[in-house]
């Protein structure tokens, strides 16, 4: 395989934002590529390093985007929230022949990828929307885990975050957005409806998290990517906030909104962002996904867990999938063209070993009732 031509560019749009500045960081460190960051206002801080550099461009403008893709190998888009913005950049990375990449969870978002499959196949560009916890992440554990099998019974994702990592405007209000909000989960293969921040579970995560108190959280393009790629028949995801009686607070207030409509928490996401960058003076930044997989096998029901932990700055963990795919474009290991399917844009292995080198670790369980084990890297072992 061909890597792309060196030092290649990397365009990456909200670069100045919370997930942004990580990948930026993370592209720093694992790549040579040179880094545009592209945005309607100049960063406030001018970078140190050489290799970055600024571009005015508006997302709604397609001329400026055009502009800004000029001579790039990929383009990343963490210019969220998503629920609120078109497609126009990924329209024009496949005009430009430049490979695209997202961090998008709403599932009308990631829907464009599909429809832009045959596009970008025949511009030769690689699609790859929704390279967040949800779907993206959640589709690759699930993917490591699942044996031979009769039937996909569910896929269930689960996430604690750390408090003391802070969290990006838009961010809090994707979350916020959800409490008390009516959910479509897809349950025994039909559609269900269920409420936001409801049907609380403790589920257990390795250590350092423990047992975690989770709510129904958000409805994600998870329900869509892991219907079509897995045929699971129930697809939900769940989160909470390693205070409990946070957590509890907000399944009152989503409670209080299913009956009366009020209060809309996502009209305060800047407040309850400072809120929780207080509380988190109290709190750790260790985070977490869980990802438990279901299917019949032989007849019997088997269940199936896998964990990514990171000890400290676990808020990095939505951010990593875009840098490795980065990495991949660029080095020349991932060629698939179009919109790729989430679950198998990397080898297992290789997803696992690219984690590990960035500090999170992978536990897993055979069954609900063992305990967690460490995952091997087969990698480490083959050298």
């Amino acid at each position: 395989m061909t890597a792309l031509s060196h030092p290649p560019t990397v365009v990456v749009y909200g670069g100045t934002g919370f997930f942004g500045k990580l990948v930026v960081d993370d592209l720093l460190v694992r790549t040579t590529a040179r880094i545009i960051l592209a945005g309607r206002s100049k960063p406030r801080t001018a970078s140190v390093n050489p290799r970055v550099t600024f571009t005015p461009s508006d997302l709604n403008d397609p001329a400026s985007v055009r502009a800004a893709l000029v001579g790039a190998s990929v383009v990343v888009n963490c210019a969220g929230p998503y629920q609120s913005q078109g497609p126009a950049l990924m329209h024009e990375a496949i005009a430009s022949r430049v490979h695209y990449i997202d961090l998008a969870e709403d599932r009308a978002f990631v829907r464009e990828a599909q429809r832009s499959h045959e596009a970008a196949k025949n511009a030769g560009v690689t699609l790859l929307s929704g390279l967040s916890v949800v779907p993206g992440l959640a589709a690759l554990l699930a993917r490591s885990i699942r044996d031979d099998f009769d039937e996909l019974l569910s896929i269930r994702t689960f996430v604690a975050p750390g408090t003391r990592g802070s969290r990006g405007v838009a961010t809090v209000r994707s979350l916020l957005s959800g409490v008390g909000r009516t959910l479509r989960l897809l349950r025994e293969g039909r559609e269900t409806i269920a409420r936001g921040w409801s049907e609380p579970e403790w589920m257990e995560f390795p250590p350092p998290i423990g047992w975690r108190l989770q709510y129904l959280a958000i409805e994600n393009a998870d329900r869509d990517v892991l219907a079509r790629e897995f045929g699971a028949r129930q697809v939900e995801f769940k989160a909470g906030s390693e205070f409990p009686w946070l957590n509890r607070a907000l399944a009152l207030a989503a409670r209080c909104r299913s009956l009366t409509g009020f209060p809309r928490l996502d009209r305060w996401a800047s407040l309850l962002r400072t809120c929780l960058r207080w509380l988190g003076r109290f709190g750790t930044d260790t985070g977490g996904v869980l990802v438990e997989v279901t299917v019949t096998k032989s007849a019997r029901t088997v269940t199936r867990q896998i964990a990514l932990v990171a000890d400290e700055q676990g808020e990095r963990i939505p951010s990593l999938l875009a840098a490795i795919a980065v990495g991949a474009l660029l080095r020349g290991e991932l060629t698939a063209r179009g919109a790729v399917p989430l679950s198998s844009w990397i080898a297992p292995q290789q997803l696992f070993h690219e984690l590990r080198c960035r500090g999170p670790r992978l536990w897993s369980k055979s069954a609900l009732d063992a305990n967690w084990q460490p995952v091997p890297d087969k990698t480490e072992t083959n050298e």
